[in-house]
């Protein structure tokens, strides 16, 4: 008996999350129909995606989740921003409620979130390790933070009026990655990384692929709750800058806040705007307690924390040796007709040596 299909939507279809994980589910045919939505067009093309670009608040995103068969929906769209943006706000929280309005009002039976285990906060007071109804401490001074937590706390709001759909939360910890860019990939990506004298916090780490993994092995499952996210063990920084060959610019708390906040409000980028990452993280831990995530969603990361910090940096140092391309590009429509070319001639060259080997056996076999 053939399986049951499953219709899946993902917001930010066309940003890199999105664009990554629509392959996964493109080639498992168990999901049918995949939509993905976005306010901006994908760089490449889809196989059997059925894209819109339009945003969250656009009011046909109900009648489209009612007559499109869908019974999950994978909200991936968030913007970054470090300085206050209206509009990125508006994206990432105000659109995220219509969402949900939307999934509630079309009969959605599961919406799962990605979310980031900074929501805790930073506190010398915090345990060596904090469960996922630890609660939100801290007051946060970069909007990408200051944006997750108000959207955590709107769909907090929500499960607690509405018994569908039932929500899955992922919190990731510190993602690294070869193609995704992080506040963490984004702070160790420099010669010279500023840290808080004084202080040498542990930091969890997790694989872009192990991200993709998670996020794909919640949308086959039917699991419903709160997960921390993170790869085995935990590195203090002072650790993971000697991996990387990095060297280490010490300065007061104080200091590194004040000159933070004046490079946001001015614009300017310079050494201290490398700290895409509050400076409290960078005294306090903020470990994220994974045993949800072994024995209730079955899930267990590739990759430990150091690991991902090996993989990163080695991947900044080959990184230094390519040359930048600009002109010189592949096709992306070439590319995917020359790998549908080689994979048919593939299949033809073990369809004739089968045939081959079928007949050498005939032929011994009659003499």
């Amino acid at each position: 008996m053939a399986a049951k299909k499953r219709g899946v939507l993902i917001t930010g279809a066309a940003h890199p999350w999105g664009r990554n994980l629509i392959p996964l589910l493109e080639e498992d045919e168990q999901f049918d129909p995949i939509i993905g939505v976005d306010f901006k067009k994908p760089e490449t093309p889809f196989k059997r995606v059925d894209f819109f670009q339009v945003d969250l608040h656009n009011p046909l995103i109900p009648e489209l989740l009612q007559v499109a068969n869908v019974d999950t929906v994978c909200h991936l769209l968030f913007l970054d921003a470090y300085a206050s943006n209206e509009e990125y706000f508006d994206q990432n929280v105000m659109g995220a409620m219509d969402l949900l309005a939307a999934c509630a009002a079309s009969d959605i039976k599961r919406v799962i979130i990605k979310s980031d285990t900074k929501v805790y906060g930073c506190q010398y007071l915090h345990p060596n390790y904090l469960s996922e109804y630890s609660e939100f401490q801290g007051r946060h001074q970069h909007r990408y933070i200051q944006d997750r937590v108000e959207l955590e706390r709107i769909v907090d709001r929500f499960s607690r009026q509405n018994v569908n759909p039932r929500l899955t939360i992922l919190r990731f910890a510190n993602i690294l990655g070869r193609s995704i860019q992080t506040p963490m990939s984004r702070y160790l990506d420099s010669t010279i990384v500023p840290t808080v004298a004084g202080f040498d916090p542990l930091f969890q780490f997790t694989h872009e692929k192990d991200v993709l993994a998670c996020l794909y092995h919640t949308i086959k499952s039917d699991v419903t709750g709160i997960f921390n996210i993170a790869g085995e063990g935990a590195l203090p920084l002072s650790q993971v800058l000697r991996i990387g060959g990095v060297t280490n610019l010490p300065l007061p708390a104080s200091l590194l806040k004040f000159t933070s906040a004046l490079w946001r409000r001015t614009g300017k980028k310079g050494l201290l705007n490398s700290i895409p990452i509050e400076v409290g993280y960078l005294k306090y831990a903020c470990l994220g307690d994974t045993t949800r995530m072994k024995e209730w969603l079955n899930f267990m990361p590739r990759f430990s924390s150091k690991h991902t910090v090996n993989d990163f940096f080695e991947n900044l140092r080959v990184r230094n040796y390519l040359p930048l391309r600009t002109s010189i590009r592949s096709d992306p429509l070439s590319s995917e007709k020359l790998q549908e070319w080689i994979t048919v001639r593939r299949h033809a060259q073990d369809y004739l040596s089968d045939l081959i080997e079928t007949f050498n056996k005939a032929e011994e076999h009659d003499q």
